[in-house]
């Protein structure tokens, strides 16, 4: 259930029995969309981050493969009873949460760790993240109150753009042409 509590799984379908229909049931234990854990455990490499999700509390800790422990350097978390983070929107490329501690915390965010093109920005400013429990995001956030947001900015994506907006202004630059070519055109005819 643990695996299930930090994906964020809200409802869990059971089928009671056989001939009876499936009954969606509330998942109590759901984490949100970002926590803040108590402390973290740095693990050898990826299976045995993933051996590590069993049996553990994810609310409480996040495990981290070794190849992401220098994000970890000198954090000692003092947990804080009063620290939130919350989403506060969720766009597909976009999502934005404000946090407020007393310490510096480490941030676990229920989305997929994908580092090919999401940027991490720190009250605008761009800012490291990592991966936690084997698939996860997280990160490190300093005290006080902050905006936080991931943006998919993949290189490929934004030169996409650049490529199609300039192939927009030539089309419209040569319908332009072509159109006061014809008035043009047109004009010459009426008077002769």
């Amino acid at each position: 259930m643990a695996v299930l509590d930090m994906l964020n799984t809200k409802y869990i379908i059971l089928s009671p029995g056989e001939g009876a229909a499936p009954i969606a049931q509330q998942n109590p234990g759901a984490l949100g969309a970002a926590w803040f854990v108590k402390e973290f455990k740095v693990v050898a490499n990826a299976d045995e981050e993933i051996e590590a999700l069993t049996g553990f509390v994810p609310s409480q800790v996040a495990v981290v493969d070794k190849r992401f422990a220098t994000q970890l350097n000198g954090l000692n978390i003092s947990f804080d009873s009063t620290a939130t983070i919350r989403m506060i929107d969720y766009k597909a490329n976009h999502l934005t949460y404000e946090s407020k501690a007393g310490s510096e915390q480490l941030a676990v965010l229920s989305e997929i760790y994908y580092d090919k093109g999401w940027n991490a920005y720190l009250d605008g400013k761009i800012v490291p993240h990592f991966r936690v429990n084997y698939v996860l995001r997280a990160m490190r956030v300093p005290e006080g109150n902050h905006k936080i947001e991931f943006k998919f900015e993949p290189p490929v994506y934004i030169n996409g753009e650049r490529i199609a907006l300039a192939g927009s202004i030539i089309l419209i630059l040569l319908f332009v042409s072509l159109s006061f070519r014809e008035l043009k055109a047109t004009s010459v005819k009426e008077k002769s």
